[in-house]
């Protein structure tokens, strides 16, 4: 079940620094793609029983079950383009190698 959440999470990190990307520009293919990976990712995230989270309290899951919401989603069809940013190559990544690091 964790398998994947990292896969997508990897994902996500290996699109980032393949394209290079630095930002997201409104209307780009690279902002939609990140949007939709982190959403999988939520979702993923959501399909973990509380119980198999409760085994890694260091990870940050709430922030991984409400991130969409509560970091992304400012208002009808708009996303943060800034937040998403930090997300995708800030939070993910460190989700990742922790997550890594704690199941193992």
């Amino acid at each position: 079940m964790f398998h994947e959440l990292i896969f997508y999470c990897k994902e996500l990190e290996s699109f980032i620094f393949r394209n290079q990307i630095q930002e997201f520009v409104e209307g780009e293919h690279d902002s939609f793609f990140a949007e939709e990976m982190l959403k999988t990712i939520q979702t993923e995230s959501l399909k973990i029983p509380t119980s198999e989270k409760q085994k890694y309290p260091n990870l940050p899951w709430e922030k991984m079950d409400t991130m969409w919401q509560k970091d992304l989603a400012r208002a009808y069809d708009y996303i943060d383009l800034k937040m998403l940013y930090y997300v995708c190559t800030y939070e993910i990544p460190k989700f990742t190698k922790t997550i890594k690091l704690d199941i193992r």
